[in-house]
C-alpha cells in the first residue's frame, strides 16, 4: 500500500506543479528557442524546468515516507539538487559546459565523501570480486569521517556523471528522457523488492520517481507544452545513478535498462572527440534524431526507444550474473548496427535529394 501511495502521490503532485513551473521558467527566461539552434525540432518558444516539477514531487513524497535517519537518501538529495540547480542556471544563462561538469563532479564527491554513496565493490559472474575499499585511507574534516578512497571515489564519480550526462544526452525528443527514466525507475522499484535485494525504502524512492516521471510525461508526451531542460535531466541522472549503487550497486541491471542511452551517449561522445571537437558538443548524430531524419516521428521513435529500455529491463529483472553480462554485449551490438545503419540510410537519403 505504502509503494501505490508513493507513486500516486508524486504524480498527482507533479501534475498539480507542471503548469506553475512553466510559468516560472517563462518569467526567469529558461526557455528553449528554436531559431537560437538549427537542431531544435520544435517551432515555437517553449519553457524548460518541467523536471523540477518532479524534483518537488518527490522531495515532498520521500521526505514523509523514508525515514529521516537515512544517511544515504539525504545524499540523494543533496547531490540531485545540486545538479538540478546548476541545470536550472543553465536554463537560463546557458553555462560553460565545464563549469556544468565541474558542479557535477562536485554532487559525486558530496555524496561519495560524506554520505556513504559510493561503488565500493565490483563483482564478475564468476563469483570473483574487485574491491575498492581500504579502512585505513580516511581522516576526520570538521567532525566528519571523509573516505579519500580515490579507486572508490573515482568509479563512483564515473557513474554519477556519466549517468548525469547520459539522461541529458537523451533529452532531445518530447517524452523520451522522462519515459526511459520512469522504465529505469520501475525496474530499480521491481529489483529492490525482490527477495535477494529486499530494500524497502529503495524501493519507496524509486517509485516514486516512477511517479513523478509520469506525471510530467502528461504535459511532455508529443506535443510536449514544456521540455525537461537540464534542470530535470541532470536530476534524473543523478537520481538514477544513485538508486542503482543503492540497489547493492546493481550496476548491470542499471546499464542493461539504461543500455541504450548509455550506448548512444558514449558513441556520441567518442564520435565528436575523434571528429575533434567538444564531447559536449551538440549534433544531430543520437539514436532519436537518426530515426527521426529517416523518417520516423517523434512518438514512434520514443515508443521504439521504449520498447528496447523494457526489453531489456525485464532482462536485467530475470537473467542470472553469467546472462546479463552476455545481454549487455548483445545490446551493444543491436545498438551498434542500428546507429551504423540508420546512419548509412541518411547518407544515402542526402545523396539522391
Amino acid at each position: 500500500m505504502i509503494y501505490l501511495v508513493a507513486l500516486l502521490a508524486t504524480f498527482g503532485l507533479t501534475v498539480l506543479l507542471v503548469p506553475w513551473i512553466k510559468k516560472l521558467a517563462f518569467k526567469v527566461g529558461a526557455v528553449d528557442r528554436p531559431q537560437e539552434n538549427s537542431r531544435k525540432i520544435h517551432k515555437k518558444v517553449m519553457a524548460r524546468g518541467g523536471g523540477i516539477a518532479i524534483y518537488v514531487a518527490f522531495l515532498l513524497t520521500t521526505l514523509v515516507l523514508v525515514p529521516s535517519h537515512n544517511l544515504q537518501y539525504w545524499g540523494l538529495i543533496v547531490a540531485a539538487t545540486i545538479v538540478l540547480l546548476v541545470g536550472f542556471a543553465d536554463d537560463i544563462y546557458n553555462l560553460n559546459p565545464w563549469a556544468k561538469l565541474s558542479a557535477q563532479i562536485l554532487a559525486a564527491v558530496v555524496a561519495f565523501s560524506f554520505f556513504g554513496i559510493r561503488i565500493e565493490v565490483l563483482s564478475n559472474p564468476a563469483g570473483q570480486s574487485l574491491v575498492f575499499t581500504d579502512p585505513n585511507l580516511s581522516l576526520v574534516l570538521n567532525g566528519y569521517l571523509v573516505s579519500i578512497n580515490f579507486i572508490a571515489l573515482l568509479v563512483t564519480t564515473i557513474w554519477l556523471v556519466g549517468m548525469t550526462n547520459t539522461m541529458n544526452f537523451v533529452d532531445g525528443i518530447d517524452g523520451l528522457s522522462g519515459g526511459i527514466a520512469a522504465i529505469a525507475a520501475t525496474v530499480m522499484f521491481f529489483l529492490a523488492i525482490s527477495p535477494a535485494i529486499n530494500q524497502p525504502q529503495t524501493a519507496i524512492i524509486s517509485i516514486s520517481l516512477v511517479g513523478g516521471c509520469l506525471g510530467y510525461l502528461v504535459y511532455n508526451s508529443h506535443p510536449a507544452k514544456i521540455f525537461n531542460g537540464d534542470s530535470g535531466a541532470y536530476f534524473l541522472g543523478m537520481t538514477l545513478g544513485i538508486i542503482a549503487i543503492f540497489s547493492g550497486a546493481k550496476l548491470a541491471t542499471a546499464a542493461l535498462v539504461l543500455g541504450v542511452p548509455i550506448i548512444d551517449a558514449v558513441w556520441s561522445a567518442v564520435r565528436r572527440v575523434i571528429s575533434g571537437r567538444s564531447p559536449f558538443s551538440a549534433d544531430r548524430g543520437h539514436l532519436h534524431f537518426l530515426l527521426l531524419d529517416v523518417g520516423f516521428t517523434q512518438r514512434q521513435t520514443a515508443l521504439l526507444i521504449y520498447a528496447l529500455c523494457i526489453i531489456f529491463g525485464f532482462i536485467a529483472l530475470v537473467a542470472s550474473p553469467e546472462q546479463k553480462i552476455v545481454a549487455i554485449f548483445a545490446l551493444i551490438i543491436v545498438i551498434m548496427l542500428l546507429l551504423s545503419v540508420l546512419t548509412l540510410l541518411i547518407r544515402r537519403k542526402s545523396q539522391i535529394s
